[in-house]
């Protein structure tokens, strides 16, 4: 990795043609197994990423199932079909191009550790967790196994993401008993659940859907020294064709707003547990229970992430770098 980076960079300074601004490495994460260290799907939070894959309609890719439609593909390259843009110009620029939205991302392992174990008196800390996320931290989902990251019947890899929140005769987990409407995981995805942008139960929120690529940056985390005061985060790409309606609508909408569920009243200090603009002075979570249980309430933590760098991309597609090459 280090050999092609250095090639890249000389190649760029070479031709005259790139001009490199920035750099940053990020790679799996490592764990033991068998006395062998060996890569992993984890982020420093420890939860199982990359389960749940956007699925492109007409794409090569063979995907597990999910419940879901699956995306056009003018929702991530940009094509004269698309239903909510118009193409840029010139057209031979924009044609089958992309926007992307690039971002370093901190993440406070301590501080969220830590937030864990403050509510420990009300709520286990692994449920907690689970509920914040949507998942157990093993990639089970709340959904298809609300109790324990140990269903008595495995869930096999290719069923993880295959459920739903809310179906079209509106049955499911439509207040969050199971997988809080609030919950990270629900918010960024909100699947069948009526919320802004997609009003009726079991439609698709696919206009919206992005597609993420990301690698953490920064050693896995020791419990047993959390204040090593190393940075740890993530270096991601969020890909569409049109970042206000998709990127921005989520963050805006889904992941900051309280009232992104129209049909559930969630406190009006709600946002994203995980990856909201938070006040510690208003931050609020509130997890259902069943049997008409108390809610738990937990307050008081700040946000878990800080943006680092961002920048707004176009992708040209091989077309587009000929036609800039032959001005």
């Amino acid at each position: 990795m280090a050999a092609y980076s250095e090639r890249l960079s000389a190649l760029f300074v070479e031709g005259g043609a790139f001009r490199e601004i920035w750099r940053a490495d990020g790679m799996a994460l490592m764990e033991v197994r068998d006395g062998e260290s060996v890569p992993t799907f984890k982020v420093h939070f420890g939860y199982t990423d990359g389960i749940s894959m956007t699925t492109i309609r007409g794409g090569p890719e063979r995907y597990p199932p999910d419940h879901q439609q699956p995306c056009e593909p003018w929702l991530f390259v940009l094509r004269d079909e698309s239903e909510n843009y118009l193409m840029p110009q010139p057209r031979e620029l924009g044609l089958n191009g992309s926007f992307a939205v690039f971002k370093m991302i901190k993440t406070d392992v301590v501080g969220f550790e830590g937030f864990l174990q403050a509510n420990k008196d009300s709520i286990d800390p692994e449920l907690l967790a689970a509920k914040i996320c949507g998942r157990w931290r093993n990639g089970v989902p709340l959904a298809l196994s609300p109790d324990t990251d140990k269903p008595p019947v495995e869930i096999p890899p290719e069923q993880m993401n295959n459920f739903e929140y809310v179906n079209a005769d509106g049955s499911g987990d439509p207040k969050g008993l199971r997988c809080p409407v609030g919950a990270h995981m629900r918010r960024i995805n909100p699947r069948g659940q009526p919320v802004t942008g997609q009003g009726r139960p079991g439609g698709s929120n696919n206009t919206h859907r992005l597609i993420r690529r990301g690698l953490p940056y920064g050693p896995v985390y020791d419990p047993t020294q959390p204040y090593d005061g190393i940075e740890r985060g993530l270096l991601g790409y969020f890909i569409n064709s049109s970042i206000e309606n998709q990127y921005e609508f989520v963050l805006g909408h889904w992941v900051n707003d309280s009232e992104f569920a129209g049909s559930v009243r969630l406190n009006p200090k709600s946002k994203d547990p995980m990856i909201g603009t938070q006040d510690a002075a208003e931050s609020v979570f509130v997890i259902p229970q069943t049997n008409g249980g108390a809610p738990v309430r937990v307050t008081g933590f700040s946000s878990f992430v800080a943006t680092r760098a961002a920048a707004y991309c176009f992708l040209p597609s091989i077309a587009a770098i000929k036609f800039i090459a032959a001005l």
